[in-house]
């Protein structure tokens, strides 16, 4: 009897521990993503041998902050690119709000939405601008007007948990149009001719 009741209170107490270790984590990580476009509803034409090329690549830094199921996301990142003859440096910086889930405890899946916002540093003259979909904005453009005008974008995220450690693929793929300043819901289609694929790894640090 003593031992069933011993027993009893240590599944009792470990209830607690095991509820708050899935209830909340923060993470911090890196991350690549391929700059150019990514179609995932039409791969047949694409050139694979370009993943392969680091050149082809930005990099930058990835956050997670979880609470149950409901994930907020923070990613920047950084590139250099070439438009009309002329070099930048790009900074792009992405906030996503979403759900995740793992399954099995061995994978985890999300997918978020938020703002997207892209800099452009030209890098003979140092001159900023905030760039989008909806056009190029000058540099007295403050930034809570760059926020509502930033395209809002999907992101979706396969990862395998190897302990505190995840290791996946991302996806961000822009909507069609949608914006904060615009909220015009038949934009809210993915605009899959302009996705992006990437790839992370993130320490969960609790």
């Amino acid at each position: 009897m003593k031992k069933r009741l011993l027993v009893l209170f240590l599944i009792l107490a470990l209830i607690p521990a095991a509820v708050f270790a899935d209830f909340f984590d923060f993470g911090i990580g890196a991350t690549a993503q391929f700059i150019g476009n990514f179609d995932l509803t039409d791969t047949e034409d694409f050139d694979w041998s370009l993943l392969g090329d680091v050149k082809n690549y930005g990099f930058g830094a990835d956050i997670r902050t979880r609470v149950m199921f409901v994930e907020l996301d923070v990613t920047g990142l950084y590139n250099q690119r070439q438009y009309n003859s002329t070099d930048y440096h790009e900074i792009s910086g992405l906030i996503t709000g979403g759900l995740s889930l793992d399954l099995l405890g061995l994978v985890r899946i999300g997918l978020g939405m938020g703002p997207r916002v892209n800099v452009w540093i030209n890098q003979d003259d140092g001159s900023v601008m905030v760039y989008n979909q909806n056009g190029v904005l000058d540099a007295s453009t403050d930034f809570a007007d760059a926020f509502m005008k930033a395209p809002m974008t999907y992101r979706a995220t396969a990862d395998v948990k190897l302990g505190n450690l995840l290791v996946g693929l991302n996806y961000i793929v822009d909507s069609s149009g949608f914006t904060f300043e615009n909220p015009d819901t038949t934009k809210l289609a993915p605009n899959f001719d302009a996705g992006r694929i990437g790839a992370s790894a993130t320490f969960i640090l609790f």
